[in-house]
């Protein structure tokens, strides 16, 4: 894995618009909704880039004033957007009713820009001056485009001797229906990456054995297993979320081919939102890894990054480098003044 590529890190997905509800509220009874532009790779994207890396961001939005606010916001986190194309269509959205026991995610994609025109960037253009290369899963389950667009790029990624990071991010409801051979192409995509963000269920679902038992052991044992299956992956991270009480904890792991580090598991406390928490811990683990940090610093950082996501409204974590790395995600704070 070459860390000594000079160039922005490139974050490819499709940005949406998330409407929300207030809390214990239903859609179908609601008269007002929340607006946060959304979507998992711009959520990885804009932590590194309040944290001082440049990054671009890869993707289609709409010619609309939707699209507008959307390319307006990535800039405001700090994304480039150079390369975002502007095509006709609508832009994706999805609706989020959260509760005491997380909530529900209600999509409306389908025949968004993105979808209809994911396949126009030309990809062995954008690796020759790539620092790292960042997407997700979602790519895949969106449709051939998209789908085709995420493997084309990755592979020219690995042609040009990029790093490439992979966050599985398994989300049933866009999986539901399709058929088997499109859900291999996670297992084809993890086979180019070097990093990998996948729990234990899901590297059980891309290997066909159950890897899902809850002990420090059985999350080394399946991240092995990654590693014996996919020769090019060097780091598999995760974290594990505990509601087995009112107070919901968080640990993040990481192995590499020779060590593993977990954390203990940290509380959350009261959680404002913990929606793009996982995107934040993706983010940080990558900066650390850019950094060439020690591998017990990937967990510590970003579970510190993901536990202070929980305190945040709207999908991305929003902050700085001094803030994250003074945050303790072990003690309870108080107001800062």
């Amino acid at each position: 894995m070459n860390l000594d590529r000079s160039g922005p890190v490139l974050c490819f997905g499709e940005v949406l618009l998330r409407l929300g509800t207030a809390a214990g509220t239903r859609i179908a009874s609601c008269s007002n909704l929340s607006a946060h532009v959304a979507g998992a790779e711009a959520n990885v994207g804009a932590l590194l880039a309040q944290l001082g890396t440049e990054v671009e961001m890869i993707t289609v939005l709409p010619r609309s004033s939707l699209g507008d606010l959307c390319e307006a916001e990535l800039r405001r986190v700090g994304l480039g957007t150079g390369n975002v194309l502007r095509r006709d269509g609508r832009l994706g959205l999805y609706f989020f009713e959260p509760g005491s026991g997380g909530g529900r995610i209600v999509y409306d994609r389908e025949h968004s820009a993105f979808i209809r025109h994911a396949d126009q960037t030309d990809w062995p253009a954008l690796a020759a001056g790539a620092r790292w290369f960042h997407l997700s899963g979602i790519n895949l389950a969106l449709g051939e485009k998209a789908a085709n667009s995420a493997l084309a790029a990755t592979e020219a990624m690995r042609l040009a001797g990029v790093p490439v990071s992979f966050d599985v991010n398994h989300r049933s409801s866009l999986w539901e229906g399709r058929p088997r051979a499109d859900f291999d192409r996670v297992r084809e995509l993890t086979s180019l990456a070097d990093v990998l963000f996948a729990s234990p269920a899901d590297i059980s679902r891309m290997l066909g054995i159950d890897l899902q038992m809850a002990t420090r052991e059985h999350r080394r044992a399946a991240a092995e297993a990654a590693f014996e299956a996919f020769e090019s992956v060097q780091f598999v991270a995760s974290t594990t979320r505990s509601m087995e009480s009112a107070l919901q904890t968080l640990s993040a792991r990481i192995d590499s081919r020779d060590l593993g580090e977990e954390t203990a598991a940290a509380p959350l406390g009261t959680v404002i939102d913990r929606i793009g928490s996982g995107d934040a811990f993706a983010g940080a683990v990558i900066d650390t890894i850019l950094r060439r940090a020690p591998l017990d610093e990937f967990a510590n950082r970003g579970l510190a990054a993901a536990v202070l996501k929980h305190r945040l409204h709207g999908d991305r974590w929003i902050g700085t480098r001094a803030e994250l790395e003074a945050f303790d995600p072990f003690v309870t704070g108080d107001i800062q003044r």
